[in-house]
């Protein structure tokens, strides 16, 4: 029996992530791909990116896109794409049709090759391969979750497709415990937490130096990178920046339409105090990051994925800037910030919580010194590689490849 488990590891050689994105992109799920699948090539697999061929395409190269090396190759496969065409409102129809055609080809792209494992990111792709596989070779098809469908059928549904996979890979506490208390076998799960490039937070510059190359005043500075969805928190923190007059508030990141939104209310909250970027490519965020005196991370705790499953890339960059943060104190955040030892955790939601929190790390210098150095020193086990190695070593335990004929 271990003679045979032993040759089932060995033989998987080859994974094909499939993640039903657009590809390069500026949202999170994308840097996570393009950094999973360099640190699965690292941990020895070969590793194909399948995505689909959306509309309107372009020609963006996605490893310069992300900045990692052209160690994987990319597949991308056509599916009816309406999505763009209408309007946000009436979107959800074009996006199911659109889900749908790209599972169906995944479908018929991995069916006939019994040797490659296949890694999904998404609900709706998982639940075609599984009306589509027969039984062994569902066996060499592991899912990474990052959320679940808020409640109800979709969410028992989903779990229950989870717990016919040989492997689940999940990124927080939360999300593991409900897949346990949904019947996943916990032997078929692995808690991986999201991660970060560390070699790209070295050597970046004091923040007065970051401020003049942005030429931004001169003044205590906040800083936040990332999307702006209502679960980011980002709303809250403006509203806080009200009560510091003596402050100043960087937004790095951001689609138009929460942009526009969030620009209105600045002025209204505190004019000429938060400077808004806009997207940046993904390689300068660290540089703008190193802009703040302190980095937030303002977490809404009215949404489960904000508060529960979340495991945000941007709190493991924040951590390996060298700046102190202050962030929401909620269970997703906690699994890995602490109070008083890497962080300031303050209410949810409340701007004067945040507004307070702030004002105390922007006045002790003490307190900075301690709070990023720490935070520095526990980011450490969260770089790409050691996570990549940790998953390409459950997949090779967990799945069966090349099953019969």
């Amino acid at each position: 029996m271990r003679l045979a488990r032993r040759l089932r590891r060995h033989d998987l050689t080859h994974i094909d992530l499939l993640a039903n994105i657009r590809f390069p992109g500026p949202r999170a799920h994308g840097i996570q791909v393009a950094a999973m699948a360099e640190a699965l090539s690292a941990a020895g697999l070969n590793v194909d990116v399948t995505v689909p061929r959306r509309f309107p395409g372009g020609e963006t190269d996605p490893w310069t896109y992300y900045g990692v090396s052209r160690c994987f190759g990319v597949q991308r496969l056509s599916s009816l794409d309406l999505i763009d065409l209408v309007p946000a409102r009436l979107q959800r129809l074009p996006f199911l049709l659109q889900s749908a055609t790209f599972g169906w080809r995944a479908l018929a792209r991995i069916a006939v090759d019994r040797h490659t494992g296949i890694l999904v990111r998404d609900h709706y792709t998982l639940a075609v391969l599984l009306w589509g596989l027969r039984a062994r070779d569902q066996q060499r098809v592991a899912a990474e979750v990052h959320s679940l469908p808020e409640a109800g059928p979709a969410r028992r549904r989903a779990i229950a497709n989870l717990a016919r996979l040989p492997a689940v890979i999940v990124i927080s506490e939360a999300l593991r415990d409900d897949l346990v208390a949904g019947g996943v076998d916990p032997a078929a799960i692995l808690l991986a937490r999201d991660g970060v490039h560390l070699s790209r937070f070295q050597d970046l510059p004091p923040a007065a130096a970051a401020r003049a190359h942005l030429n931004l005043p001169e003044l205590p500075t906040a800083a936040y990178a990332g999307q702006l969805y209502a679960w980011k928190g980002v709303e809250t923190l403006v509203r806080a920046m009200g009560g510091l007059p003596g402050g100043q508030l960087i937004v790095v990141g951001g689609e138009k339409e929460p942009l526009q939104r969030l620009v209105a209310l600045a002025r209204e909250a505190a004019p000429g105090r938060v400077h808004f970027t806009g997207l940046v490519p993904h390689a300068a965020v660290p540089f703008h990051l190193a802009a703040g005196d302190v980095i937030v991370l303002p977490n809404s705790a009215r949404s489960e994925i904000s508060s529960r499953h979340t495991s945000p890339l941007k709190l493991f960059e924040a951590m390996s800037t060298g700046r102190p943060i202050v962030a929401s104190d909620l269970p997703s955040l906690r699994e890995v910030l602490r109070h008083e030892r890497n962080a300031i955790l303050v209410a949810p939601d409340d701007p004067g919580a945040l507004a307070a929190g702030l004002s105390r790390v922007f006045s002790d210098e003490p307190l900075r010194r301690r709070l990023s150095a720490q935070a520095r020193a526990d980011v450490e086990p969260y770089d790409w590689r050691a996570r990549g190695t940790a998953v390409a070593r459950f997949l090779r335990e967990r799945l069966t490849v090349g099953a019969g004929p």
